[in-house]
């Protein structure tokens, strides 16, 4: 088989030969001599193969002799350190010689360059698919504090990294709003708030151009950066990546993992790009929850908890803790007779003042703007004396205010009985208190008698509950919009949806530069119904507004949920403004309603939104 060698001198493929029990190296061709750095076989001629072919000076534990046959070749593979390749290797027994004696033939094909593509292959898919269970995570998850924190964690352990967070700007400042740590590694978060941007400058004039900030040794920040570099060694970080988070072309906050292993860097910060957008959307959405909790339950001019928030606290009440319930009603004075000699301006301002001074006594206690000159305290934390005090005192304050500018009703109720009937009983005391104001001007001979008097008669027509007939009516109305909601997104019931709808009624939708009436809305409604299956209706908040005596107006934000045909839990936001009018009946029904959303084909590709036509 010897006469052999000058073919294998010119194929592309290493062979070599090799006697099985000196090791010694009796053959290699040319392309083995070039891979190993020899330029003829005399150069390695009675050497051992170990030391020529691996660098060793004994044989390889790996080494397989006693595996090999004449009858067919044993293939496997195996990273050669000395050829920095990975080689496909074919051995067998061959009688080179001619002499009857068995010894060693390999052929070693170099498939470094496919081996290598295949793991970066499959790294990349390792990567996708671990970016896919992050975004199944942070979607599927009702919790958005959770959806993000479970990420983090998932992250933090597939990138080997020592610490995963969230940084969130807010103006000139940020603070650190979400962390996970490796075990041993010490949290940072609670040190890292209202950190100033400023600190961040240079890492700023990356992510304002949409870039990644990578520290590979951040020895070598030390000199240049002397700044960053103490703040960050402080925290034991050597290494770390950091992708900005940008909503509206504004960078919002940056997305960071702590010393992740260096050779993995170009993999972490593609990782941190993908995941960037997701977690930017997840925290977008958490501000827009709390911009409508706060539009939903805080009263705009005066900061105080708004009608909405009453509703919710007293539906079903908020359970006691033990002291009983201190309740006052307090209705500004002379809101009117302000707003029509002074102008709005000044009723805004007589209402700001009210509601400081009672913040300015009853601070820790739950304050309501419920109506248009209305407040309501809801007290829980004092004893019945401590209470009664307070309440004098904000009594005196009011009355020092040119002579009364608020009437109070004050009332205590103990442990267990009901704050519903505590609350009536508050607001029956404030409506005497006001009209014995009313009564003291108009004995007194002050000006305007025939409006002050006015007043005083429309308080005793007025029934004592009066102001809560806007409280029953609100409710009523919340119901009506949400029903309507719930049989055209989640029952696509057009039929019971219509009975809600006025004669009148009027659509108007972004989506489409028209408004159209009560036919052309019922044609699409039907038409739609199909690419609605399935939805679920999620998160939903609702503002109202009383516009006159027999109209309201409902604002509703709510998240659209569903399943698309892969399983994946498709999210999309969706927001409608309905004005009801009430009937004769006493019912409400809808004349008129918004839509704000997106794209229904969003959730379904096969969804088509047409332009609504009539049937």
């Amino acid at each position: 088989m010897k006469n052999l060698a000058v073919e294998f001198d010119g194929l592309n493929e290493l062979i070599y030969v090799a006697d099985r029990e000196s090791y010694e190296l009796l053959y290699l061709n040319k392309c083995g001599l070039q891979v190993f750095g020899y330029d003829n076989f005399e150069q390695v001629k009675g050497k051992k193969c170990y030391e020529v072919l691996q660098g060793r000076t004994e044989p390889c534990d790996f080494c397989n002799n006693n595996l090999l046959t004449e009858d067919s070749y044993y293939e496997w593979e195996r990273d050669n350190e000395i050829a920095d390749g990975h080689f496909l290797l074919k051995d067998k027994l061959v009688d080179w010689d001619g002499n009857g004696r068995l010894v060693r033939l390999e052929i070693a094909l170099d498939v470094t360059k496919s081996t290598r593509e295949k793991k970066k292959l499959q790294e990349t898919l390792d990567r996708e698919q671990e970016v896919l269970e992050c975004i199944r995570m942070m979607h599927s998850s009702v919790d958005v504090d959770v959806a993000i924190q479970n990420t983090l964690k998932v992250m933090g352990k597939y990138l080997h990294s020592e610490r995963t967070y969230i940084f969130e700007i807010y103006g000139s400042l940020m603070d650190n709003t979400y962390e996970w740590c490796a075990p041993g590694v010490e949290p940072q978060i609670d040190n890292l708030k209202d950190v100033p941007v400023s600190d961040i400058r240079r890492w700023m004039t990356y992510f304002e151009k949409g870039e990644s900030v990578i520290i590979k040794d951040l020895e070598e920040l030390k000199e240049s950066e002397p700044r960053e570099y103490e703040k960050l060694h402080f925290q034991n970080i050597h290494s770390l990546v950091t992708v900005p988070l940008i909503e509206n072309d504004a960078v919002m906050g940056f997305f960071g993992v702590d010393n992740p292993p260096v050779q993995d860097l170009e993999n972490t910060t593609a990782i941190l790009n993908i995941l960037a957008y997701f977690f930017q959307t997840l925290i977008s959405r958490n501000r827009m929850a709390d911009r409508l909790q706060q539009l939903s339950f805080t009263d705009g001019l005066t900061g105080a908890m708004n009608r909405n928030a009453f509703i919710r606290d007293i539906t079903p009440p908020i359970p006691d803790k033990g002291y009983g319930w201190g309740v006052i009603f307090v209705d500004v004075n002379g809101l009117k007779e302000t707003n029509d000699q002074y102008g709005h301006v000044a009723g805004d301002e007589l209402l700001i003042r009210t509601y400081q001074k009672i913040s300015s006594v009853f601070g820790n206690a739950s304050r309501y703007r419920t109506g248009g000159d209305e407040f309501v305290i809801l007290c829980q934390d004092l004893g019945q004396e401590e209470f009664l005090e307070k309440a004098a005192q904000l009594k005196c304050i009011f009355r020092e205010e040119n002579g009364d500018i608020a009437a109070v009703g004050v009332n205590w109720t103990q442990k267990g009985n009901s704050l519903q009937q505590a609350i009536n009983e508050a607001e029956n005391l404030m409506y005497q208190d006001k009209k014995n104001f009313y009564s003291v001007l108009e004995a007194s001979g002050e000006e305007e008698p025939e409006r002050i008097r006015f007043k005083t008669d429309e308080l005793q027509k007025e029934p004592l509950q009066g102001n809560t007939l806007d409280i029953l009516e609100e409710a009523q109305i919340k119901q009506v919009s949400q029903e309507m909601l719930h049989l055209y997104f989640e029952k696509q019931d057009v039929g019971r949806l219509l009975r809600y709808m006025d004669e009148s009624f009027v659509w108007a939708d972004e989506e489409h530069p028209r408004v159209y009436g009560r036919k052309e809305a019922e044609g699409y409604f039907i038409r739609m119904a199909d690419a609605m299956a399935g939805c679920m209706i999620r998160n939903l908040e609702q503002y109202t507004r009383k516009l006159s005596e027999d109209t309201w107006l409902c604002c509703n934000w709510c998240y659209l949920d569903r399943f698309d045909r892969l399983g994946h839990l498709v999210r999309r936001p969706f927001n409608d403004s309905m004005i009801f009018k009430k009937k004769k009946s006493g019912e409400f029904s809808c004349y008129f309603s918004h839509v704000s959303r997106k794209s229904l084909s969003e959730m379904d590709e096969k969804s088509e939104i047409k332009d609504p036509e009539v049937n």
